[in-house]
This record gives structure tokens, C-alpha cells and sequence, in this order.
């Protein structure tokens, strides 16, 4: 993956112009809520996908990349509005830089423009998992387990698994309902076969035995195994011709199918013929309604492809600009709608099956009538019989098809029925077989032999048939279930992988309460099941008894145990957007120590508007000293401001200038509040305890200038007990302290009467100046003059040893002889 070296931001969201130097390290932002940090985290999100996912998805209505992406005052000029990534690619060695700008967000400039520095930037841009916000993050723990399911095996880009999955289970269903067609059909041939030798099964030796009995009439060998080549009528010399042509028809096995006939048109009209033709007429026009969506069915996984990949902009088919919201909710809309539909009309599959067997049945039956009618002599009328059968025919194949539904319908309505005109033939060819002169014996042996061969090699055709779609349903059902065994079993160990550091990541953070905490992921068929240990009283849904706090811890560590098992040592960049901030109280410093033993080589990039939590990130060296900004205001004009002393008072002097009083005086009591702040952090100032953790500029300043004297008095009686002189820069240290403070305590009145703007009117800027050089001492007194940085007491817990700055030019001991 990547570690973000800088970032440079012109023009975009609430930023008009921003560099920071990451150096691939972890990075922290912090600042109180709309001071710009999360437009840090939309511009890395931007530069690196192209999108910002904070404007697309369910809830964003019209919020669109390209209308609300560049600053406000930028907004008709979204090419002014630019993010510029440098990043460097550990698994490359290489440097690249990366520039989007709004107007043409898809297409990136990249230096260099190499086709494995693409590939790098293209997976990271597929897969924007390396940005969490806390929407984000609780959606693992508290998502139904169906869409859980969905959205953990996106983070794993395990998307196509239940796709293919359920393909492979519609050419098992397609084979299945080809196999059922030709089991249909080798049934029916089966019964003539076996009504041509009036026999009552299909039993092989009883069959042998007919054929031979026929043969032993015409002084034939008999046969002697019934295989798949054997013929039945082998030898048999035709008859004699005579004067008068005979009628080539083995009459009794003609009654018998003519009477089978008879038998399906009563049940086509029995009551429960039609109840099913009235229950399946219902369904079919209840079904007609969505006819649409059954006709384009296969569009379903289209549509799927297409919300997947859509960027929340433009349609990723025509390119054509869509609200985010209303295109996500039309496309699901018709993807439940399709999966409806498709469930419905495989209910009704079911249902027609029984009716379409009994038109096959008879549709056997009409043409075995119609050919008898062509036997006879002289020839009978067929022709309404012909057209039955093509009726019936085409009702089979609607009812199979079901497209259009019209044809279904009247299929059904239909049922089969038999014409008049072909009743009236069907009675014409009964009573002339019927009447038909008795066959001799030898006559009657030739002709059933005739037949038998014929039905017997209509059986066989119609079994090879039947093996066939056996053979293709048995292989499609054992890919099918081979390819649901191997899925879910890796699926399974996938996710015991996950669980077992989900649960140790878990158990760091919450050692002192839950250190034999357990977790269960459990998957099945479309579904995540999630539950956890409740201080061993059982396993629970995280949102049972947990506190929100705890889930937000569960959601983080659950997150990268799959971004570890997912990318392993390739994760090396994540953004965790406020994500912290739920995370107890009490868990901050385990948190912070979970994330630097456990991702030494991932790069974090944390917002957060808590001191706090940004003092625990810095104590546990997850965060230094030189990677992180903290935001103290921001504005329309200008965006996010750091602290930074040269920038404050540059602003304040603006104000005076101006004679704007009243926002130079809360400018400065908001940056020494801030500043009074970090020194008494630095010093490890006691400051009287809040129970909000908010305090004000009474509370601190005080307490840092106190905290200061009393360390420099500590460290010249540490001095004195070693025999040394007092340093000449800790005398003078002395007494820039004591005169920079008395100067501010004398007019600190003036800031509160204009910070709370009670008599700001009556203050001036030649007022209020005196105050602000009184206030710019005293900050320089706790900076070292030559690295800037605030003087700080060693080490940071337990007795202090010293006071000293990051360079060293400030170094007193306070460790007594």
C-alpha cells in the first residue's frame, strides 16, 4: 500500500490553502468541531479515490463531489479546486506523487506515470477502506447479519463469493428443470412401451417374455437379453400381400392407448384439474404486474455492479449525474424487487409442473390417436386432432418459458381442452379400431413385434435423454454444492482468523475488565452473525449489554483485524476519522498502546477534537511531537488556523489596526487559554480539578506561571546542594517569569471586560496594545528562544528531574545531593 509523505490542499471544502508534512508517519489533527479537520480527511480521501464518501451513500441527498467538493467561493470553478498526495510505496521503494482536481476527478495526474505506481493507486481507489469514520466503524458491530455479511466481505473483497455462488445454484436449478422435463418424457414412452405389450410395469423379464411369446408364434428365436441394441423384431418377414391391404395395427395395444386418452380428457376436467389451473391463473396475472422485472431477471446482477461501482455522482453505465441518495435507493429498490420476482416465479415453477406434465401426457396420447387415424384404411380425418396437438405443445412450452405472461395465462385458461371437431375425429378413429376384424395369430405376433421395436426405441431415445440431464444436473449440483462447501469452510476459517485478534486486540484494550473476553463470528448462508462475551454470562449482540463506548472499541479492533487478515503487511495507511472518540475514558492509553504494538508499520492519521486523547497518542509515542497540528479556529475566508504564536499575533495586530478590539481581545484569551493549556501539560502544573475536563484562563495560566517559579526555585536549590552557582540564564529566566507575569496580572481586567463584552466599547487599541506585548512576554518566557519549543518537565510521571526543551539549551536539574 502507501504512506502519505505530504499533502497539499488549494481550494477544497473548507480549506483555501493547507500544506502538511506527514513524513509517512503516524500524524495526528486536532481541534474543537469545525475547525476543518475532516476536510483533511476528505482531501486524502478525494486525492487517493477520486471521491469523498463523506458526500455519497444513504442520507446525502444532493450532495455531489463535484457541486459541493471545492470551496465554497471556488464552487463555479471546481478546477481550482486541487488535493496534491505524495506518497512513498513500500513494496515498490518508489516516490509518486498524485493531483485531482474536482472538474476532472477521474482522471488523475501521477509522476511518475508507471504502470505498477498506477496499479498501486488503482487498488487503493477500488478499496477505500483506508478511510474509518465512526459511521463507518459501528456498522460492523451493529448491522443486521445479513448486511453485516455484505459489508465485512466488501472490506475482504469477497464480493463475487455469494455472486458466483448463486449463479452456479441457477444452472443447477436450469439443470434440474431439464432433468425433470426429460424424466416427463422417458416416463411417457415408458407407458406406451410397456400398454403396447399389455404389460403393467416396466419389468424386463416380463418384457422378454411378451417378445419371445410373439416370436415363438412366428417360429423366431428367442431373445435372449433385453440390452440397449437389441431388436425385438429382428427376422420377422412381412405378410403376405393380399387382395385386400390389411390394416397394419395391433389392435388391442390401440384400444388401450385410445382409452388412456379418454382417461386424461376426463381429468382435464375434473374439479382438481381445474382448481390447479384456477390457482395457477391466479398467480400468473398476480405475476404479470411485475412481468417486467421477470422478463430482465438477469439484470439483477447488473444492477448490483452498478451500485457497487458507483462513485456517487454519475451513473457508472451512461455517465449521467444522479443524486447520490435517490440512485442508490431506486437501484436496491429494483434489486429486492427482481429478488422477489424471482422467488415468486420459482414458487410458481413448482406449481405449473403438475399441469404441464398433464398436457405432455395428453399431447402423447392426441398424436398416438392422430397416427392410428393414418393407419386406417381408408385414412380418417386427423386434422383437428394435429391442431390439439400443436396447441398442446405450445401451452408446454409457455408454462415453461412463462414469457410472455399473456401466453401463460391463456395456456392455463385454455387447460387443455379438447375441440369439438377433435373429439369428434377421436370418436371416428375409436370405433373404427374398434371394429377392426380379429388378426391371425401369426399376423398379430408381426405386428405387435413391429410395434414393440418402435416404443422400444422411443424408451431408449427418450432414456439417453434422460441420462443425459441427469448427468448435467449431477455435475451443475456438485460444483454448485462443492463450491458452497469450499466457500463457506474458507469463509469460516477466514472469519475464526478474524475473530482470534479481534478478540486479543480487544482483550488489550480492555485488560483491566475483560481480559478473558471471547467473540463468535458466525457465518451461514448470506449472513454474519456477531456475538460476544458478556463477563461470562453468555454470548450476546454487542449492543445487548455493552456500552457505546465498548462497541466503538469492538467496531475499531474489528476493523483491523480484517484490514490485518485483508492486506497483512501491505496495510500501512489508515485515516481514523474521529473514530477515538467513543472509545471510554479509561481505555485512551490502552487504545493508543494497542495501536503502536500491534501496527508499528501502518501509518494512522487521527482527527480528533479531544486534548486529551491527543496528550495519551503523544505519552505512548504513537504520535511525536513534530507530527501533529492542532486546529484553533476556522473561518470562511482564510480555513482551518493552526496554533501557532507568529500566526496569533500577527492576526491580533491586524485586529488593532483596525481598532476591532473586542475579537483581538477573544483571539487572545482563546490562544492563551490553548497555550496555558500545554504548558501546564509540559510542566505538570496541578490545576484544580473539572469534572468536564473544561477550563478556563483563571484555572491555568496561573497555575503554569506558579508551577514554572516553583520549578525554578527547586532547580537552584538542586544547585546550591551540589555546590554550583546559579546559572546566569536561570537567574534571568527568573526574572523574565516574575515580570512578565506581574505586567499581565495588572491587566487582565481589560481581557476579561472585552473577552466577555462588558465595557468593550470603552477600550481603544492604544488600551488594549499594552496588554497584548504584556501577554507576548510572558508566552516567549515558556519557549526556549532557540528552538521555539515550550520548556517541559523530565520525565513525565513520577518525581520531576529536570526542566528542559527539546534542543537543550534549556537544561536545569532538579535533583537535589
Amino acid at each position: 500500500m502507501i504512506n502519505v509523505e505530504s499533502i497539499v490542499i488549494k481550494e477544497f471544502r473548507g480549506v483555501r490553502s493547507l500544506k502538511l508534512a506527514l513524513g509517512g508517519k503516524n500524524f495526528a489533527i486536532c481541534g474543537p468541531n469545525g475547525t476543518g479537520k475532516s476536510g483533511i480527511v476528505d482531501a486524502l480521501d478525494f486525492a487517493l479515490t477520486g471521491n469523498i464518501s463523506r458526500l455519497s451513500g444513504q442520507g446525502t441527498g444532493a450532495l455531489s463531489v463535484r457541486e459541493h467538493g471545492p470551496h465554497v467561493d471556488s464552487r463555479t470553478k471546481p478546477k481550482l479546486a486541487v488535493v496534491e498526495l505524495t506518497v512513498n510505496i513500500p513494496s515498490l521503494n518508489k516516490t509518486a506523487t498524485i493531483t485531482r482536481n474536482v472538474h476532472d476527478a477521474k482522471k488523475p495526474l501521477i509522476v511518475p506515470d508507471e504502470p505498477a505506481i498506477r496499479k498501486i493507486f488503482d487498488d487503493v481507489a477500488v478499496h477505500p477502506e483506508f478511510v474509518l469514520s465512526r459511521r463507518e466503524l459501528i456498522r460492523y458491530v451493529l448491522a443486521e447479519p445479513a448486511k453485516r455479511s455484505q459489508e465485512v466481505q466488501a472490506l475482504l473483497r469477497l464480493n463475487e463469493v455469494e455472486h458466483l455462488r448463486g449463479l452456479f445454484s441457477k444452472i443447477a436449478n436450469a439443470s434440474k428443470a431439464q432433468l425433470r422435463s426429460a424424466a416427463d418424457a422417458k416416463k411417457i414412452e415408458g407407458e406406451k412401451f410397456i400398454r403396447g405389450l399389455a404389460l403393467p410395469a416396466l419389468n424386463s423379464a416380463a418384457i422378454l417374455e411378451k417378445v419371445n411369446e410373439y416370436r415363438n408364434v412366428l417360429r423366431l428365436a428367442p431373445v435372449q437379453a433385453l440390452e440397449k441394441d437389441s431388436v425385438l423384431n429382428q427376422g420377422v418377414e412381412p405378410g403376405e400381400a393380399d387382395a385386400v391391404p390389411r390394416v397394419k395395427i395391433a389392435k388391442k395395444a390401440a384400444l388401450d392407448d385410445l382409452a388412456t386418452f379418454r382417461t386424461w380428457i376426463d381429468y382435464i376436467s375434473s374439479d382438481v384439474f381445474l382448481g390447479k389451473l384456477g390457482d395457477a391463473q391466479s398467480e400468473l396475472e398476480a405475476l404479470k404486474a411485475d412481468e417486467a422485472y421477470l422478463r430482465d431477471s438477469s439484470q439483477a446482477a447488473f444492477l448490483e455492479k452498478a451500485l457497487e461501482n458507483f462513485d456517487g455522482e454519475n451513473c457508472p453505465v451512461c455517465d449521467t449525474r444522479w443524486d447520490s441518495e435517490e440512485f442508490t435507493e431506486i437501484l436496491q429498490k429494483k434489486i429486492s424487487k427482481f429478488e422477489e420476482v424471482v422467488a415468486r416465479r420459482r414458487k410458481l415453477d413448482e406449481q405449473l409442473r403438475s399441469i404441464v406434465g398433464a398436457f405432455q401426457a395428453l399431447r402423447a396420447c392426441a398424436e398416438l390417436a392422430a397416427s392410428l387415424g393414418g393407419q386406417l384404411v381408408p385414412v380418417r380425418a386427423v386434422g383437428a386432432l394435429q391442431q390439439y396437438v400443436t396447441r398442446l405443445k405450445n401451452s408446454e412450452d409457455s408454462l415453461r418459458k412463462l414469457l410472455p405472461m399473456t401466453d401463460s395465462i391463456a395456456a392455463v385458461e385454455g387447460g387443455g381442452k379438447i375441440s369439438a371437431e377433435a373429439m369428434a375425429e377421436f370418436e371416428q378413429i375409436y370405433t373404427a379400431v374398434r371394429d377392426l376384424p380379429e388378426a391371425s395369430a401369426q399376423e398379430n405376433a408381426r405386428v405387435n413385434l413391429a410395434l414393440a421395436q418402435e416404443r422400444f426405441e422411443s424408451y431408449q431415445r427418450a432414456s439417453r435423454d434422460w441420462r443425459a440431464a441427469d448427468a448435467e444436473f449431477a455435475m451443475a449440483q456438485k460444483i454448485s454444492e462443492a463450491y458452497g462447501r469450499v466457500t463457506t469452510s474458507s469463509l469460516e476459517t477466514i472469519y475464526k482468523s478474524v475473530e482470534g485478534t479481534f478478540r486479543e486486540l480487544y482483550r488489550m484494550v480492555n485488560s483491566d475488565d475483560e481480559a478473558n473476553f471471547e467473540a463468535k463470528l458466525q457465518p451461514s448462508l448470506n449472513k454474519l452473525g456477531f456475538d460476544v462475551d458478556f463477563y461470562g454470562r453468555g454470548f450476546f449482540p454487542p449492543s445487548a449489554y455493552h456500552s457505546e463506548g465498548h462497541q466503538d472499541g469492538m467496531g475499531l479492533c474489528l476493523y483491523l483485524a480484517l484490514m490485518r487478515h485483508l492486506a497483512g503487511d501491505g496495510f500501512t495507511f489508515a485515516v481514523l476519522d474521529d473514530v477515538l472518540m467513543s472509545v471510554d475514558a479509561g481505555h485512551r492509553r490502552e487504545v493508543s498502546q494497542m495501536l503502536k504494538s500491534q501496527f508499528p508499520t501502518t501509518q494512522f492519521i487521527f482527527t480528533t477534537h479531544d486534548d486529551i486523547w491527543l496528550k495519551h497518542m503523544k505519552t505512548v509515542g504513537l504520535v511525536d511531537q513534530k507530527h501533529s497540528i492542532h486546529f484553533r479556529t476556522w473561518n470562511v475566508d482564510i480555513g482551518p488556523t493552526e496554533w501557532d504564536d507568529r500566526d496569533v499575533w500577527l492576526e491580533i495586530e491586524n485586529h488593532l489596526t483596525k481598532n476591532n478590539v473586542r475579537d483581538a481581545a477573544a483571539l487572545l484569551r482563546h490562544y492563551l487559554e490553548y497555550f496555558a493549556k500545554e504548558v501546564c501539560h509540559s510542566l505538570r502544573a496541578p490545576v484544580e480539578f473539572s469534572g468536564d475536563a473544561r477550563y478556563n484562563l483563571g484555572d491555568l495560566l496561573p497555575a503554569a506561571v506558579a508551577k514554572f517559579r516553583k520549578s525554578i526555585s527547586a532547580a537552584k536549590a538542586a544547585a546550591q546542594s551540589w555546590g554550583r552557582q546559579f546559572p546566569q540564564e536561570l537567574l534571568d529566566l527568573e526574572v523574565a517569569v516574575i515580570d512578565a507575569a506581574k505586567v499581565s496580572n495588572v491587566e487582565q481586567w481589560q481581557v476579561n471586560a472585552a473577552v466577555h463584552y462588558n465595557e468593550w466599547a470603552n477600550l481603544h487599541k492604544n488600551d488594549f496594545a499594552p496588554v497584548v506585548d504584556a501577554y507576548k512576554k510572558l508566552v516567549q518566557v515558556f519557549n526556549c528562544a532557540s528552538c521555539l519549543g515550550v520548556i517541559y518537565s523530565t520525565p513525565s510521571q513520577g518525581s520531576a528531574e529536570a526542566v528542559r526543551c527539546a534542543c537543550g539549551q534549556v537544561n536545569f536539574s532538579l535533583v537535589k545531593k
